[in-house]
């Protein structure tokens, strides 16, 4: 049963405006830039929320948290500028910090309800082996927010806002693939304005994972090992999916 179809809710890329809510300054990029990149060219609306301010990094050369945090952001905004995003919304968490869901999520429904995406957009907390909090924390917050910015009981205070669904990326369970051939230097244009993050490290070698991981997708969406291109994959799903939808894994 397709839900999303049911309810009437556009194709990912029909989307007029999306939330993107990121752990890091890069996981956006890393993520979904190219699908991103595609959603600006078609006019969309894209406002990043970044949870944390990277000062957690030990690969930008600098000491200082308050240095460190400086060049995280600099790179974010360069990295938004190449793909067209529109506004940036930072909540400025230090990395790995002892915020929690709760908090998170309590930051998270006033923005939403102010800006009213048609849909949200994070990292998915539910990947089997992700071990890292602030990817876990933010996820899962994200979720929550979704089911609960439009409950004004709970959360009162602003005018509530009916998220229609949501889309996590670095997800062991897509069910949309997006075709991102075309944008895929792009996206790894957008991925090097990080700088600090990947100039210090082995750079082949990493480019030659994206790719591999971006021509595997591109194989599953054309259903055919030999495909030639690249795509970014998604688990999209509604609301409904999100409570109580014991086959959510497999819609």
């Amino acid at each position: 049963m397709d839900i999303r179809r049911i309810l009437g809710l556009p194709e990912l890329l029909d989307v007029k405006k999306v939330v993107c809510v990121q752990p890091h300054p890069d996981d956006n990029e890393v993520g979904a830039a190219g699908t991103l990149y595609e959603l600006a060219q078609r006019g969309c609306e894209i406002v990043y929320i970044t949870v944390t301010d990277g000062s957690g990094s030990g690969s930008t050369g600098e000491v200082e948290p308050e240095a460190i945090a400086a060049i995280r952001r600099s790179e974010r905004l360069a990295a938004g500028d190449i793909l067209g995003v529109t506004k940036h919304i930072t909540l400025d968490y230090p990395d790995m910090g002892s915020y929690t869901e709760e908090e998170l999520l309590a930051k998270l429904i006033p923005i939403i309800r102010e800006e009213k995406p048609d849909l949200l957009m994070s990292v998915d907390p539910w990947m089997p082996y992700e071990a890292h909090p602030d990817h876990i924390k933010t996820g899962k917050a994200v979720a929550s927010t979704m089911l609960f910015s439009s409950n004004e009981i709970l959360f009162p205070g602003s005018k509530p806002h009916d998220v229609p669904q949501i889309a996590f990326y670095a997800t062991s369970h897509p069910n949309t693939f997006i075709d991102v051939s075309a944008h895929w230097e792009t996206k790894i244009a957008s991925i090097l304005a990080h700088k600090s993050q990947f100039d210090n490290v082995n750079w082949p070698l990493v480019k030659g994972y994206f790719d591999y991981q971006g021509v595997q997708l591109y194989s599953k969406l054309k259903q055919d090992p030999d495909a030639k291109g690249y795509a970014e994959a998604f688990k999209l799903l509604t609301s409904h999916q999100l409570h109580f939808f014991p086959s959510a894994l497999y819609s």
